[in-house]
């Protein structure tokens, strides 16, 4: 018997690895000519347009790259800016010669990896220096016409993002506010197309359907329409609406699984075989696993099927209770379930989501979801309209004043190791099949040497290069503190390095910022100040800055057990780059030195002074330029490891060739964050070990 069980999941497994091999091969894999930046002919379809200023940002879904027709079968993406007078519309086919290469994608420690979000979603290459445009409008797809015509109808009420999310799964209209205040309550999960939208737009239809035939059959008295009245037939019209649905709102994972239970639900029924929800959800499991295996890489999966994986769990166990007590152990059980996966995710997780969730969930299932699948159905008639503004009044007013309350609602984690998550899950596994203290001492057992193990071998400071492109960002941690240098680059004044990488990695660190350093004033080291000093980080900026980030102040501080102090400028130079502030740190034994934009004039000028010693880690001047990191100035420097924090394919050829040799000639040890990702130093008692992102996060279906 068991062997038969052994030789089955054999197959399983070898099965599993050769349909995702060949799987990836076909879907994913570019098979067209190499794309190494030459100029080619690019034939695409308009996915998506975002206009900053005089430019139109543009996402392509290539057709045909240089004569080579992309299969349909393929989705792959191609981003380019396009100076064109004509407005591309959605839709559009675009013409054009550009230079095309394959999309580099910025990787960094603590925060979720953008090439797998990249990979998922086809986003495959760039495009550069368009020219011999064409463009050709083409009609709107169903879903987008879906989608103005709900824009156009929700555009008046105060929660229109909110409902269009409930009605399309699209929530990029949802204000950030709102946003913050359904993650930090736990309730974010309502805007997902789920099982609930599914289930009650499939009982709507179902009901509406009969009606109508009902009605139709005694007005006719016809046999035949008697005959159309077979539950069958309702039942698979209400199923064939439901699908449409959800292809309209661009098959969410979650809606996928729903839609998936419910057809095995009525295939189920009607052909009267035993039914259960596990069943159901493993066969929605296994199908959505057949029609891509790498959704598995999608978060979304992993919290919808825990959720239902949950509620099963929590209606077995609890059959003969009383339906309210049902329904709060149903609450308590998906806090249990996806409380760790959410702070795995997300560096945290909403403590009050289960006594939230007892409003939410019926408020959302009875009234407002009911009421705007009515209120599209009958095509925003006037009454269902009327009732739609008097409770968006109300909801909005609401929500408006429970906003404040969000961030008391929230525990922050940190950085929650993914072994921690796994143990859980495995202890609580463990005591399902077998209700004893032994899984839990177990389990117990496994998280105190984890945890002791950790503690171990824990650094006693920690300095963070983040990958930002052609710029620079650095994070000194120490006990749960920082210090962070330069802020990295910003673009158009909204897209920020501080908004979407450094603070993250802040969060999920739970970092608390005591100090901050701007080296200089351009762009690709305080670009992102306004974001900073928006998200109250201001007053970090006093001990070397005294509140103006254009003057670097020449201070000393101790700072938990590290000494950093600034070096230069002595006196206002003549340029920015010049005034770079360099900042030296130190543990006593082993020493950092920051060096900003400084050229080879400063460099010198800090050997006269004898402000140069030897260092351990050297973070390369002006992202190793040529005009740099002199031979004078490294064989002083005498740096161990040397790390250049610099954007890949720039003409500006950073590292320079020479730069790189210089060090080399030294014996340095140097790491690239465009080619290595985020580089971590971790300084022992003993050692100092170095880690980067791109090696710690190698993934074989990813080259870059």
């Amino acid at each position: 018997m068991y062997c038969g069980v052994f030789l089955g999941f054999i197959r399983g497994v070898v099965f599993a690895i050769g349909y995702t091999l060949v799987y990836h091969q076909l879907i994913f894999t570019w098979q067209g000519p190499p794309l190494n930046g030459a100029y080619i002919e690019v034939h695409g379809t308009v996915q998506q347009t975002r206009v900053l200023g005089a430019t139109q940002f543009v996402t392509l879904r290539l057709n045909d790259v240089a004569g080579y027709a992309v299969p349909f079968y393929q989705n792959h993406l191609l981003s380019v800016a396009v100076h064109a007078n004509q407005p591309v519309a959605m839709g559009a086919k675009l013409s054009a010669d550009m230079r095309v290469k394959s999309k580099r994608w910025r990787v960094n420690y603590d925060v979720l990896d953008r090439r797998i979000y990249g990979f998922l979603h086809g986003f495959s290459f760039t495009g550069s220096s368009a020219k011999n445009i064409t463009i050709t409008n083409a009609p709107p797809s169903i879903r987008q016409r879906y989608l103005a015509w709900l824009k156009a109808q929700l555009q008046p009420l105060e929660l229109k993002g909110v409902y269009l999310a409930l009605l399309s799964a699209e929530r990029s209209d949802i204000e950030p506010k709102h946003n913050q205040f359904f993650k930090h309550s736990g309730i974010i999960h309502l805007l997902a197309i789920s099982g609930l939208h599914i289930s009650l737009l499939y009982g709507l239809c179902f009901i509406g359907i009969k009606c109508g035939l009902w009605c139709v059959a005694h007005g006719v008295r016809s046999g035949q329409w008697q005959q159309a009245l077979t539950n069958r037939l309702v039942a698979g019209v209400a199923l064939l609406i439901s699908g449409i649905f959800v292809l309209l709102c661009a098959l969410p994972i979650s809606a996928q699984r729903a839609w998936l239970m419910l057809a095995v639900f009525v295939w189920l029924y009607f052909s009267r075989q035993h039914y259960s929800l596990s069943r159901c959800l493993l066969i929605a499991l296994a199908c959505v696993l057949l029609a891509n295996p790498f959704s598995l890489l999608n978060i979304g999966l992993w919290f919808s099927f825990l959720a239902v994986a949950a509620i099963v769990i929590a209606l077995v166990q609890s059959q003969r209770w009383h339906w309210l007590s049902r329904y709060m152990f149903i609450q308590l059980w998906l806090f249990i379930a996806l409380a760790p996966l959410s702070a795995a995710t997300f560096g945290g997780f909403s403590w009050a989501s289960a006594p939230v969730n007892l409003v939410a969930v019926p408020f959302v299932s009875f009234i407002l979801l009911p009421l705007l699948i009515v209120v599209v159905l009958t095509g925003f008639s006037e009454p269902m309209l009327w009732l739609l503004r008097q409770l968006d009044l109300a909801l909005s007013s609401t929500l408006e004043g429970a906003i404040e309350l969000g961030p008391v609602l929230w525990f922050s984690t940190g950085e929650l190791d993914i072994t921690v998550v796994i143990i859980y899950y495995l202890a609580v596994t463990a005591i399902l099949i077998k209700p004893s203290l032994w899984p839990v001492c177990y389990a117990g057992g496994l998280f105190v040497g984890y945890c002791a193990q950790q503690w171990v071998y824990q650094p006693r400071w920690q300095l963070d290069v983040l990958d930002v492109g052609h710029g620079l960002s650095i994070v000194i941690s120490r006990q749960g503190k920082a210090v962070v240098y330069d802020l990295g680059p910003s673009y158009f004044s909204r897209y920020s390095i501080v908004k979407n990488t450094l603070l993250p990695i802040i969060n999920a660190r739970d970092l608390q910022v005591e100090h901050t350093i701007i080296s200089h004033s351009d762009n690709d080291h305080a670009g992102g100040l306004e974001h900073w000093l928006q998200a109250g980080y201001g007053h970090t900026l006093k001990p070397f800055h005294d509140g103006n980030p254009g003057i670097c102040r020449m201070s000393e501080l101790s700072w938990h057990g590290l000494t950093v102090r600034s070096i230069w400028p002595h006196s206002n130079q003549q340029n920015d780059n010049a005034n770079s502030c360099v900042v030296h740190i130190s543990d006593g034994k082993y020493n950092v030195l920051l060096s900003g934009d400084i050229t080879e004039r400063e460099e010198q000028q800090l050997l006269t002074q004898d402000k140069i010693r030897p260092v351990d880690v050297l973070v390369s001047a002006h992202h190793g330029s040529d005009s740099s990191s002199s031979a004078a100035f490294i064989k002083q420097a005498k740096p161990k490891v040397v790390i250049h924090s610099s954007g890949a394919r720039r003409n500006w050829q950073m590292p320079h060739p020479e730069v790189f040799a210089r060090f080399a000639a030294h014996n340095a040890e140097q790491y690239q964050t465009k080619l290595q990702g985020g580089i971590r130093v971790q300084f022992y008692d003993t050692e100092m070990q170095i880690k980067t992102a791109k090696a710690d996060k190698s993934y074989w279906f990813i080259s870059d």
